[in-house]
């Protein structure tokens, strides 16, 4: 109960933030206007800085990137986001192996999220790199933030690369310079004027434009000199034998029979809880799965997640195994590549369930999932299409309802959810992948 009151204090009985104070308003807005103003002074820097560089490349040789014309040693691909961000960004790094196959390709990440990507046999090195030690301004009166920086460069100019490529924001942008890579490529406007030799135009989420994150991955791709076909759309995640075994031994000391099919739920979502299914719906249909489905359900997430988790088990009445916090990221690719199916809202285990091939119901409602959701053709998307739906935008925060009603993700019920995953665990197709599951994992 301890642990639980916190969390309910904050949210309502569904689990979504109750509106906030005028005080709570006002230092939004105040926290709002400072950092537009930091980036606007920073910006200004960096600008002045992109005009150097333009001018120190006057006259120098410039060849195409492709392969008859540019044979790169060494390459490095920047993603300084949430975890199913990077996981999508997996078809750079096999999309650029394929057309440079000498090159070895790096990858430079959050270490949170780098994690879920180890066993990528098209991956050289894994560097662990967290931005985030600078988003307040004491930030830069820490010397060790400043120690980690020089690090980093060292170990990025040791490797000495011959392009690197920008993902997606300016992080990713600076850490391409301070590479010291000799070409830089991403998109213009999510980088400051003149940090890219090779800036390609646009940015990710244009107004009216459909283009799915896989889609500006792939296009930045072709700026590399790749040429993408339709099943590069789908990325595919790596997972080692050996985590294999060690999930089914986790399954085994935690009591989850083998002879049941197996169903992971993942309740929570970063940045925005607003993404989450609400706690009573949760609940309704995990007791409703073990008793009409016979399947045995897996609660996943990290341990901060535990508070959430705790409200939904507090209110269901069958048998459930609460695995939060007790995998590590590759270790939950493993048990989510196991799992008959998964049911997730918008989540970054959302995306690896997709990319590890298991069969997924993707429950949306404040996100758009042609923009963002999973590839895979084998998920099923659920969303309630009112009008305010979906309402994120990259630029506008955290995915939180602005009428403080969630009522989008209210609208999809446990009944809906239900009768998806029965035809998902009872498909022919389904029940021969399962079997095929079996063998592979004994």
């Amino acid at each position: 109960m301890t642990q639980i009151a916190p969390f309910l204090e904050q949210r309502d009985d569904y689990g979504y933030p109750t509106r906030p104070t005028s005080r709570r308003t006002l230092r939004n807005v105040s926290v709002h206007i400072s950092k537009r103003i930091l980036l606007t002074i920073i910006f200004m820097m960096m600008s002045l800085l992109g005009a150097c560089l333009r001018l120190k490349r006057i006259g120098k040789p410039h060849p195409a990137l492709t392969p008859p014309s540019f044979h790169p040693r060494r390459i490095l691909v920047l993603r300084m986001d949430l975890i199913g961000d990077l996981v999508l960004s997996l078809t750079v790094v096999r999309l650029l192996k394929r057309t440079y196959p000498e090159a070895e390709i790096d990858l430079l990440a959050v270490p949170a999220s780098a994690k879920v990507i180890a066993g990528d046999p098209d991956l050289a090195t894994i560097i662990g790199y967290d931005p985030n030690i600078w988003r307040r301004p004491q930030a830069l009166f820490k010397r060790t933030n400043w120690q980690q920086l020089s690090t980093l460069r060292r170990q990025l100019l040791q490797r000495d690369y011959d392009l690197a490529v920008s993902v997606f924001g300016p992080w990713a942008a600076l850490l391409s310079l301070v590479s010291g890579a000799r070409r830089r490529l991403g998109f213009a406007q999510e980088s400051y004027p003149g940090l890219m030799t090779d800036p390609v135009p646009g940015h990710h989420w244009q107004p009216g434009s459909q283009f799915h994150e896989v889609d500006y991955c792939l296009q930045l791709c072709q700026a590399a000199g790749a040429q993408p076909v339709p099943a590069d759309r789908i990325p595919l995640l790596h997972v080692l034998s050996g985590t294999r075994l060690e999930i089914q031994e986790l399954l085994l000391q935690a009591g989850v029979a083998s002879d049941r099919p197996l169903i992971a739920c993942h309740v929570s979502s970063n940045n925005g809880q607003s993404k989450r299914w609400p706690i009573p719906y949760w609940a309704k249909l995990i007791d409703k799965l073990i008793v009409e489905e016979k399947v045995n359900v897996i609660l996943t997430g990290a341990p901060a997640d535990q508070p959430l988790i705790e409200a939904i088990i507090k209110r269901t009445h069958q048998k459930v195994f609460n695995f939060a916090g007790k995998t590590s990221l590759v270790q939950l690719a493993a048990l989510l590549q196991r799992a008959d199916l998964m049911i997730t809202g918008d989540s970054g285990p959302m995306h690896i369930a997709a990319a590890v091939n298991t069969p997924l119901i993707a429950i949306h409602g404040p996100t758009d999932p042609a923009l963002s959701g999973p590839v895979n053709p084998t998920a099923v998307i659920l969303r309630s299409d009112i009008w305010c739906s979906p309402c994120y935008t990259a630029k506008g925060g955290p995915a939180d309802c602005r009428f403080f009603t969630t009522q989008c993700m209210k609208n999809i019920t446990p009944a809906q959810v239900l009768s998806v995953a029965h035809e998902q665990l009872t498909s022919s197709d389904k029940q021969t992948q399962r079997l095929e599951k079996k063998e592979q994992n004994t």
